[in-house]
């Protein structure tokens, strides 16, 4: 087993913090409710990142206390892992039913996490970009672990949802996978049901 870099850690800590957001608009809130409550999140993710990335003070004060958790290319002029996945989930949440969406999201916030650590900590099988088939297969398993309960989506959708969207983890997209994950895994059970 290997060691999970420390700023890896943190980052997919706040990946599986994140599960809060499906938690929350499957539990107690409505559609529309969530998408208002998105808005402002992405907005305030957003300006946040333009603050980071134009004035010297909000970047050194970002990079004071996340920038062990940020991926290089997010120190350049680039939008963070977080914004992303804020807009992801508007997206999702906006464009498809709430059982859906959730699930999309879970495949997100604890598929994509488990298939990093575990690729890190465990993987052997390089199948893609440094990617391992223990992480894929990670993937797939939280992915599901997480989703079993939802009801209104059959079993077969969900295993086809989360087989798309660790495949969709493993592609060198131009998109941040904090959006394609649920956006793409959304479609595919859509069109599925």
């Amino acid at each position: 087993m290997r060691n999970v870099p420390k700023g890896e850690l943190g980052r997919k800590a706040i990946h599986y913090t994140a599960l809060l957001i499906p938690l929350i608009y499957y539990l107690f809130i409505e559609k529309e409710q969530a998408i208002w409550i998105l808005i402002v999140l992405s907005t305030g993710m957003l300006m946040a990142d333009l603050l980071r990335i134009n004035v010297p003070f909000f970047k050194a004060l970002y990079n004071r206390y996340f920038g062990e958790i940020t991926r290089p290319h997010e120190h350049q002029k680039h939008l963070t892992g977080a914004t992303y996945l804020f807009l992801g989930s508007l997206l999702v949440v906006s464009l498809f039913s709430k059982e859906i969406a959730v699930i999309a999201m879970f495949f997100l916030t604890v598929g994509d996490p488990s298939a990093c650590m575990i690729g890190i900590s465990f993987g052997r099988i390089k199948i893609m970009r440094n990617k391992t088939l223990e992480g894929s297969v990670a993937f797939i398993l939280a992915g599901l672990a997480a989703t079993w309960w939802i009801p209104g989506i059959s079993l077969h959708v969900k295993i086809l949802g989360v087989c798309a969207a660790s495949l969709i983890e493993l592609l060198p997209w131009r998109l941040d996978d904090n959006i394609t994950i649920p956006l793409f895994s959304a479609l595919l059970m859509y069109y599925l049901i």
